[in-house]
């Protein structure tokens, strides 16, 4: 399955982690500076109103007068505080925006990946169903979709509860991921509809990969089997038609799955009525 638009989430994790650093760096020469700025204001004070008594003790000497070289020193730690402040609120401001943008990736990627299973969501289907049926219509390639709907899902849910759904709707869409290339998309069409995409795919190439689909969920139900519960899906194949609408596709899809279902269902009555009574 592919991939959702690259979120760069740890990168920007990183960031904020090197602002925060650089931020706690920053507030540290603040406090320092401050406790100078105080020293100095005390020295200044006392050289102020003191002078002689307090510059030229133990023989210390200096060519400014001791209320210019104040002066000085307030104005340096003034604008060394400054300074430092300013750089303080920049990293701070820069540090929100980061993590806005983090939070609105975040929220971006949550919009387009279905939490119980781990694909694509029903509201990215358009823009993806649409740039596929694009791109083969322009190169001349073949798109297949194949409509999957889970048998039984009612009754697990019924007999085992939602949390047992949903575990078995995850499975379900890891099986189908595992049954797909890497540049083909799974998506979560409805409760327990799921749709593919195939790119590039023809109606021999589909037909496999729908085989597949079945083979590896009964082998999965073998071994996994949901209390007497079987599962299986009933899995629709259809090739794009050049001029028609994805709407279109994924209703032809969704026909031949439930002419499938049909038939399954017909099949199971059939052997229930060859049973011996």
């Amino acid at each position: 399955m592919s991939n959702p638009p690259n979120v760069e989430q740890v990168g920007s994790q990183a960031r904020i982690q090197a602002e925060l650093v650089r931020l706690e760096s920053q507030k540290r020469e603040f406090w320092f500076l401050t406790i100078f700025a105080g020293v100095v204001l005390v020295l200044g004070i006392l050289s102020f109103f003191f002078p002689h008594q307090f510059w030229h003790s133990d023989g210390l000497h200096v060519s400014l007068s001791p209320q210019v070289l104040f002066v000085i020193m307030v104005v340096t730690v003034l604008a060394s505080l400054f300074y430092v402040r300013r750089g303080v609120e920049v990293g701070g401001l820069r540090l929100a925006n980061l993590q806005q943008q983090l939070s609105s990736q975040e929220e971006q990627a949550a919009s387009m990946i279905d939490a119980v299973t781990n694909v694509f969501t029903r509201g990215v289907l358009h823009n993806l169903l649409a740039g596929e049926i694009s791109r083969a219509e322009r190169t001349n390639r073949s798109l297949a979709l194949i409509m999957c709907d889970l048998n039984n899902f009612k009754q697990v849910n019924d007999h085992s509860g939602h949390v047992m759904g949903d575990y078995v709707l995850s499975q379900i869409a890891k099986i189908l991921k595992s049954s797909v290339r890497g540049s083909d998309y799974v998506t979560r069409y409805g409760g327990d509809e799921f749709l593919v995409l195939l790119p590039e795919t023809d109606e021999r190439g589909g037909e496999i990969v729908r085989q597949r689909m079945h083979c590896k969920i009964a082998e999965w139900d073998r071994r996994n089997r949901v209390g007497h519960l079987p599962i299986s899906v009933s899995l629709g194949l259809y090739l794009h038609v050049t001029g028609q609408t994805g709407d279109k596709d994924v209703a032809e899809a969704d026909a031949r799955m439930y002419a499938e279902k049909r038939a399954i269902k017909r099949a199971a009555l059939s052997n229930t009525s060859l049973l011996p009574q």
